[in-house]
């Protein structure tokens, strides 16, 4: 059975950019995506995904804010973030919203699918570069 994903932006091109990668490898199915905060919890509490993947830095959104939402309306949803910044402190911020995994945006190409497999099955995943340039 596929793992079932949200994806939450604000940004069309990233969540389509995303999808397609996903859409390619028959682990992943997405089951709903949003652009906006009450938009990414209703549907969070609507198809209770398994993994909702979540952009860390929307512009109009706070990320953590929405994570924290997401998991008090579908608990068994694992978050993993999406982010620019390498700094430790916004993994720490990540991790204490709720999420299991914190994926760099240079790094989706090359871990998406690990990343996702890793936070599906419990595990915690955090890019290997974090740190490293902050």
């Amino acid at each position: 059975m596929p793992i079932r994903i949200e994806l939450v932006d604000q940004h069309e091109i990233l969540t389509d950019g995303l999808r397609r990668i996903l859409e390619g490898n028959p682990d992943f199915v997405v089951v709903a995506e949003a652009a906006s905060e009450g938009e990414a919890v209703e549907l969070a509490g609507r198809h209770h995904p398994d993994v909702a993947i979540v952009d860390l830095g929307m512009r109009d959104l706070d990320g953590l804010a929405v994570t924290t939402r997401i998991l008090q309306h579908s608990p068994g949803t694992r978050v993993m973030v999406l982010s620019l910044h390498t700094n430790e402190r916004y993994v720490a911020r990540a991790v204490k919203a709720g999420a299991r995994g914190y994926l760099l945006k240079d790094d989706v190409e090359e871990d998406l699918a690990g990343a996702i497999h890793a936070v599906h099955s419990g595990k915690s995943f955090i890019s290997p570069a974090v740190g490293k340039m902050a």
